[in-house]
């Protein structure tokens, strides 16, 4: 059987063209001239609109929405670098010591603080500046770099900072040196011109504004937050400012009976050199208008029989207590010495210090009391700490900072337990005090 195939034709796309247009031409010639231009412009019309959508829209919403894409995109990639820097400095972190102090794994390098605030700032090793209003249990960033890592804070207003480390005394053609002040926290800075060369010391406990500093050769006061200062010469017939400069100011803010619900400047302690070293310690109680020798008489006829008869040589810091009126503590080269009777009677506290006073091993850098009574006492080798029952100082702290140069102590009397110890170079460690 044979079978037959049929070839089945179609219309091919080539003659399908030529037959529509066959039958279109006829149509057209037939149209009047206005209606072959109202045809043609509709079809353009339609044509423009198809390339609208097609090809000109997409473009032109992507070029409209291109800054705000951009902006994402580069909020993102900020993202990503930031992210990529802590990775890095996570990955740089040392390993921190035991009893180290640290924010977000960054060493604390210095706190700064006032003994009557929460307040404490915090400078890390990465120059970051922190601050804490709660004794440090939340730290927040001020500057992620500080220009300013040195500074008095204002008690009455945390916010007030002031900044100056004073000419080079020793040193008459030295460069001058700049007086700056923060109002907001160490956000932002700014230089009082009237202010070079001088050192901050002491800021009054209820005005943040008001507060004393001094150069080479004159004690000065400023009453509006250092743009304009008086000198605040001793008028008293010892004249003491005339012969030496001041070095450190304590206050005894607390002073009263009963205790005052404010503090005030009521007695103030200053501690001042001459050009040979030598030492003077003066009380004032009218804030700072005149002032009464308080140093130790080196006349052994003079001589309280339980005190002691030498000149102060080196002092270098003044501490008074808060509220009990005429007890101090004066750091020198010689030792701690105090007083609790306005320097009636003059007592070393210098057991267990021989390497510091007699060998000069060693520098004696600054003391602070615990509430308990317990002393504390920064030196170039190490913490040490004495109690009233124990005379004799002891080495104290951990092994991490024990033979570190501690050069600052910060405690407060809202957290009197946590002793703040600033070390030369291994940063600031927290201490247990008793």
């Amino acid at each position: 059987m044979e079978l037959s195939q049929e070839r089945v034709s179609t219309p091919s796309a080539a003659g399908a063209v030529p037959g529509w247009r066959a039958q279109a031409t006829p149509r057209w010639r037939a149209l009047g001239a206005r209606e072959r231009r109202a045809l043609l412009l509709a079809a353009g019309g339609r044509g423009l609109s198809l390339l609208w959508l097609v090809a000109l829209q997409p473009a032109w919403r992507a070029v409209s929405q291109a800054p705000q894409r951009l902006a994402v995109l580069d909020a993102q990639l900020q993202a990503m670098h930031a992210l990529a820097a802590e990775a890095r400095a996570l990955r740089d972190v040392a390993a921190l010591a035991e009893g180290q102090a640290a924010i977000y794994r960054h060493r604390i390098d210095k706190v700064i603080g006032e003994r009557s605030s929460p307040t404490i700032y915090a400078v890390t090793a990465n120059d970051a500046l922190f601050r804490t209003d709660d004794n440090g249990r939340v730290w927040q960033q001020v500057r992620s770099v500080t220009p300013i890592d040195n500074f008095l804070m204002s008690s009455a207003d945390p916010n007030v900072l002031y900044s100056g480390q004073g000419a080079d005394c020793a040193d008459p053609m030295a460069a001058n040196q700049p007086f700056y002040r923060s109002q907001n926290g160490g956000v932002t800075w700014s230089e009082l011109l009237t202010a070079i060369n001088l050192r901050p010391l002491l800021i009054d406990p209820t005005n943040p504004n008001r507060l004393f500093a001094a150069d080479c050769t004159m004690l000065y006061l400023s009453s509006d937050g250092g743009i304009t200062w008086q000198e605040q010469r001793d008028n008293s017939p010892a004249q003491l400012w005339s012969s030496y400069r001041v070095v450190a100011m304590s206050a005894a803010s607390r002073v009263d009976a009963p205790s005052p619900a404010t503090p005030h400047w009521n007695q103030i302690y200053a501690i001042g050199v001459d050009t040979q070293g030598t030492g003077v310690v003066a009380f004032s109680g009218d804030q700072g208008m005149t002032w009464a020798n308080l140093t130790p008489s080196a006349d052994p006829g003079a001589c309280p029989a339980e005190g002691i008869c030498a000149p102060l040589i080196g002092p270098s810091q003044i501490v008074a207590h808060p509220s009990q009126a005429g007890q101090i503590w004066v750091v020198s080269a010689q030792g701690v010495w105090t007083t609790t009777d306005f320097g009636v009677r003059w007592q070393p506290l210098n057991q267990g210090l021989i390497d510091f006073t007699d060998y000069a091993r060693g520098v004696l850098h600054a003391v602070t009391e615990a509430p308990s009574g317990q002393l504390y006492l920064a030196t170039s080798r190490g913490l040490y700490t004495q109690s009233a029952a124990n005379p004799l100082w002891t080495k104290t702290g951990l092994p991490s900072f024990s033979s570190r140069e501690v050069v600052g102590l910060l405690l407060t009397d809202s957290n009197p337990t946590m002793l703040w110890v600033n070390t030369a170079q291994a940063g600031t460690f927290v201490h247990r005090a008793k």
